[in-house]
């Protein structure tokens, strides 16, 4: 299948399945956009700036995603060592003032 795609006044037609024809429209349409965002200057000018501006946001996500996989490691093993704690007889500290207040009769 090939979809044509209109980016900085050409056209350009390109292969794709069946499938991904509408996604390619839809970053085509999002590419056309930002480049014609940056003014007045040089189509190259413009596609390196867009190009550039890419690039960082990707790189950003990445480390981000990085980041918060690191995040969602440390709590997976944060709550598999209070499981094991749990099956162990081992109070947490909230537990542990919990039963306090309990025996007190707070709770």
């Amino acid at each position: 299948m090939t979809v044509t795609v209109h980016i900085l006044g050409e056209d350009f037609r390109l292969h794709c399945s069946a499938g991904e024809q509408r996604r390619i429209e839809d970053l085509a349409k999002a590419l056309e956009a930002r480049v014609t965002a940056e003014g007045e200057t040089s189509d190259l000018r413009k596609l390196i700036l867009t190009a550039l501006a890419l690039m960082d946001e990707a790189q950003t996500t990445g480390a981000a995603l990085v980041r918060a996989r690191g995040e969602i490691e440390r709590l997976n093993d944060m709550v598999a060592e209070a499981n094991i704690d749990a099956a162990e007889g081992v109070s947490l500290p909230q537990d542990q003032s919990r039963g306090r207040a309990q025996r007190a009769g707070v709770a």
